[in-house]
């Protein structure tokens, strides 16, 4: 891949559509343009007014009239990607737009790859690494609190505060290596007492941000929430009252559901991919015995548990084992409470004091909004996310900042030990470089390139 050629793609998504978008990106933007596009008189186009729509035809090299687009100019410095970039706008449909992007092509652009217009925004300093995932989160937000967390991240202030970070680190290593590199020079003694004050400080700012990393990760990526027990307990029926349509299959025949069935809602902003999975038993159906290992390994991967009860039946020991088993605490959920019960929620809680016991009835609803709420409340506590505008959303951001964090922590150490400045300086650039990972500043080539290839072609 050459970054200085003149890159070209689809920007609107496959399908049928009002208008559809090509991007063309380089130093060779307008030429190419001028080769494919005329007036609507068909004369050649000798002008190009920058940010200002023009009424045009593109044109086939052989001269064949392809479409009646709009077209505008942006110049290099003022676009999205810091180059000539021209946008063409044209009738929505895959034929349409792939004529024209194959008029572009022949013309002397190259097809760009997933991300590359957005990558060279990044490369032309018009976004940081962050802001350019965010770009990325954007596309895919779930939620509105998704959207609005991408957003804010797309603005930088997530940029800002590790800017912020760095600062006050060099601010720390600037006179540390100027007394290493300069021994001669009278400059003063490190004062250790105030750079450990100000390390626990820091140090203390990446908790907190780390505090609300595995939240962030949920909000960006959603939470897997697994509905588990026996079979006919109601598990389908509670995932499609959650739902609010009829999404799976209810039968009174136990063994109904024998694979997965994974649907995501929005829980009050938080994406919540909900599995309702095969009742867990032993069985000699080579089907529901996939089936149930199946549930098993999706268990062990899930954010949170429902381990869903039969109100009418006995609690049983398979049942114990399960909720006592379970690698995160499940939400123990009575369902079928609108029949007659011979298991109580005081019954659970006597026997299970702490974990969250919740009465149900899938097919009444009673229960499900405090059930939702619970839900919530699992997945990111009681937190407000609008009370926290900058989020981290990333498990590549979060590692950064451990790293980081594990430093200071090491050089808070040094200090106390009365550790030399030399020491202390490794640990200090040590940390300076896992920040510098988050916004791009210290990022290895094989980072850009694997972060840019999740992006959809023409963005």
């Amino acid at each position: 891949m050459n970054e200085l050629d003149t890159i070209a793609a689809i920007s609107t998504p496959p399908g049928e559509g009002g208008i559809g978008i090509i991007r063309i990106s380089g130093e060779d933007a307008a030429q190419i343009g001028a080769l494919i596009l005329r007036h609507p008189s068909g004369r050649k186009i000798t002008s190009w007014p920058e940010r200002q729509v023009r009424l045009g035809l593109v044109m086939s090299p052989e001269g064949k009239f392809i479409d009646e687009v709009l077209y505008f100019l942006f110049r290099k410095g003022r676009s999205y990607t810091g180059e000539e970039l021209l946008e063409i706008q044209g009738h929505g449909g895959y034929q349409n737009l792939k004529k024209i992007l194959n008029s572009a092509i022949k013309a002397g652009a190259r097809l760009a790859e997933p991300g590359e217009f957005t990558k060279r925004a990044f490369l032309n300093g018009r976004l940081d690494l962050a802001q350019a995932e965010a770009v990325i989160d954007l596309i895919r937000a779930q939620t509105d609190l998704a959207h609005q967390v991408a957003l804010t991240q797309l603005r930088g202030e997530l940029s800002t505060v590790i800017q912020r970070l760095e600062n006050s680190l060099f601010e720390i290593l600037v006179p540390i290596e100027a007394a290493l590199d300069y021994p001669e020079d009278e400059i003063p003694d490190l004062e250790r007492e105030q750079v450990a004050q100000r390390i626990t400080a820091l140090c203390l700012q990446l908790e907190e941000l780390l505090a609300q990393a595995a939240q962030g990760v949920i909000l960006r990526e959603a939470a897997s929430v697994v509905l588990a027990g026996r079979p006919n307990v109601g598990k389908s029926s509670l995932l499609n009252s959650l739902l609010g349509e009829e999404r799976v299959i209810v039968t009174p025949i136990p063994g109904t559901t024998r694979d997965f069935v994974a649907e995501t809602i929005d829980l009050d902003g938080i994406p919540v991919r909900l599995i309702d999975t095969a009742g867990l038993r032993e069985s000699e159906d080579l089907v529901e015995k996939a089936g149930v290992e199946r549930t098993r390994e999706i268990i062990k991967e899930a954010h949170l548990i429902l381990v869903v009860l039969d109100a009418g039946e006995e609690l049983t020991a398979a049942e114990e084992e399960m909720i006592a088993n379970t690698k995160h605490k499940p939400l123990i959920i009575l369902n079928k409470t609108d029949l007659p019960t011979v298991l109580s929620v005081k019954e659970l809680k006597d026997k299970f004091p702490d974990y969250q016991v919740l009465s149900v009835s899938a097919k009444t609803g009673d229960g499900l909004a405090a059930l939702k709420e619970a839900i919530r409340e699992a997945l990111i506590g009681r937190r407000d996310f609008e009370e926290h505008p900058v989020l981290v959303t990333r498990l590549r951001h979060k590692e950064a900042l451990e790293e980081a964090l594990a430093n200071l922590q090491s050089v808070a150490k040094g200090l106390s030990q009365q550790q030399s400045e030399d020491l202390l300086a490794v640990d200090l650039r040590a940390a300076l470089e896992a920040l510098g990972r988050i916004t791009g500043r210290s990022v290895s080539e094989e980072i850009i390139d694997r972060i840019f290839s999740q992006f959809c072609l023409g963005k």
